[in-house]
């Protein structure tokens, strides 16, 4: 099964792949996350949105990665199972 992500074709055609890693913020604010993604905007291949990050209540990894996704990175969601 093929995804068509940009990780995808860079692990495909054998090249070296860089993915930064974005916290989401201890509180619901976009502009934390929106700020995080531009930075490694054209940096990365793609982004991990980490979920639950040291055991600490914050924005959802999933709400975190679509709001990353519309500043132009690719994210990778993490799920915490607790």
């Amino acid at each position: 099964m093929k995804s068509g992500s940009n990780l995808e074709r860079v692990l495909t055609s054998g090249g070296f792949a860089v993915t930064g890693e974005l916290g989401p913020p201890k509180n619901s604010d976009p502009e934390v996350v929106r700020s995080k993604a531009r930075l490694l905007r054209g940096n990365v291949d793609a982004v991990n949105i980490t979920d639950c990050q040291t055991a600490i209540v914050r924005m959802s990894s999933i709400g975190a990665g679509l709001i990353a996704q519309s500043e132009g990175v690719e994210p990778v969601i993490q799920m915490t199972c607790r």
